[in-house]
């Protein structure tokens, strides 16, 4: 009994650590930006189509596949397939000497990622009861600090490394040391997906009453979500606004330090990705117990409730962040805000199976997962780039354009939740069990 009791742990664990290396590898481009723009002649704006349109845009399509995929069949299977292509197509990265070449490696990498999400999504609603949900969901969601935080770490200790030895791919004389990097990072994801697919059982699905075997398809999921839309349309959107205060500093966040405050790759890596890491993975393990423990009193609505006031506290420290001029008080600043930020992480993943039946807890997720990383990775680097281009003074002003993402979106992030928020909890209450 005690093993039946660990198991699903130790598969959530192995979840982790695959939505770790999908971070690392979806975020490597960010501490690399200044070596690929040099060597292949590279703008701002071109560099953000790399790091989010050209991932986003393959993401969307490919979320509504997987998540097909994982209402239909096995989904411990989509997570083999999906994790084995995007880690390959990281490796590839280092091979490219285009903006083709490398605009063709990152849409891989979205189409692999895309099946994370929504199998990981469904595989522990099933493996937890919702009591349970919110630990399990937060310890997921750890791979998303975590893999950040390596992604800055690693990334600019690897980057240092690479350019004070010379580092070439073995099989490319010709190589530069920021591809050394990419392959170094991308393949030991197919070790990984090679034990998730040996060590990880796929678990019965536990259906909600009165929900048959009859899978539903794409039109009947967006059919819930019109008959829904009251809670669906301004939590998906008040999320995706959260997507894009993250995924601004994912993308130009290490940049703008290393600008700002001459830092080095490696300097930067240090401070940021343990600030990432460690403050991301404490803040999520918060969130993840205070939303359980307020859903077992009977809060049913906790995952936005909670995300609603970490919003608000985030939002002015991540400004305050990015327009310090001194580099202390702005490490102390995005350390604090990074913290409460990453409360989010879990919970949107627990918003998401509340609010959706079983058969559609895929498609569903897929849906929202198209929702936030279109908002965050799609679009909101490139208007990052773009406002620092044409209203700031350039590359140096990318931490004031960054402050004014972050305050817009926050802002708007917490009407749409309120709006949300009593819809959405009506529409759980209506699901429990499920």
């Amino acid at each position: 009994m005690r093993q039946q009791a660990i198991y699903p742990y130790y598969v959530v664990v192995c979840l982790m650590i695959a939505s770790a290396l999908s971070f690392l590898d979806r975020l490597a481009l960010s501490m690399l930006i200044e070596p690929v723009k040099a060597d292949l002649g590279l703008s701002d704006t071109q560099v953000s189509v790399l790091a989010g349109a050209a991932f986003a845009g393959s993401y969307v399509l490919f979320a509504f596949v997987f998540g097909r995929w994982v209402d239909t069949r096995e989904r411990r299977g989509a997570i083999v397939v999906g994790m084995t292509l995007w880690s390959l197509a990281t490796a590839a990265c280092g091979l490219a000497r285009s903006f083709a070449g490398l605009f063709t490696a990152r849409a891989l990498i979205g189409v692999g990622e895309a099946s994370l999400n929504p199998a990981a999504y469904s595989m522990i609603a099933d493996y937890f009861t919702p009591t349970r949900r919110g630990i399990a969901t937060a310890i997921f969601a750890c791979g998303a600090t975590l893999g950040g935080g390596l992604a800055i770490m690693i990334g600019g200790q690897l980057v240092d490394w690479a350019y004070a030895t010379g580092a070439q791919l073995p099989f490319l004389p010709d190589s530069q040391p920021w591809q050394v990097v990419f392959v170094a990072i991308g393949l030991p994801g197919v070790l990984v997906a090679l034990l998730i697919a040996v060590t990880v059982r796929e678990p019965r699905r536990t259906l909600a009453a009165g929900e048959g075997e009859e899978i539903p398809g794409v039109g009947d999921a967006f059919g819930f979500i019109r008959k829904h839309a009251g809670a669906f349309v301004p939590l998906f959107a008040g999320y995706s606004c959260i997507a894009v205060i993250g995924y601004s500093f994912m993308v130009w966040g290490p940049v703008h330090f290393m600008r700002l405050h001459d830092l080095a790759a490696g300097e930067v890596g240090l401070l940021l990705g343990l600030g990432y890491g460690v403050g991301g993975t404490i803040g999520l393990l918060a969130g993840g117990m205070v939303s359980d423990r307020l859903v077992a009193g009977g809060r049913i609505e906790a995952p936005v409730l909670v995300t609603l006031g970490a919003v608000v506290v985030e939002t002015p420290l991540f400004v305050g962040a990015y327009l310090a001029g001194d580099f202390m008080l702005a490490a102390v600043l995005f350390c604090a805000g990074m913290t409460v930020a990453s409360i989010v992480g879990g919970l949107q993943i627990s918003m998401v199976q509340s609010l959706a039946p079983n058969r559609l807890r895929g498609i569903m997720a897929a849906v929202f997962g198209a929702c936030v990383n279109l908002a965050g990775f799609g679009i909101a680097p490139t208007i990052t780039a773009a406002l620092a281009e044409s209203l700031f003074g350039g590359p140096m002003g990318i931490g004031k354009a960054l402050a004014l993402m972050t305050g817009g979106a926050g802002t708007v992030a917490v009407v749409l939740l309120i709006v949300g928020l009593a819809p959405g909890k009506r529409l759980a209450h209506s699901l429990v069990g499920s």
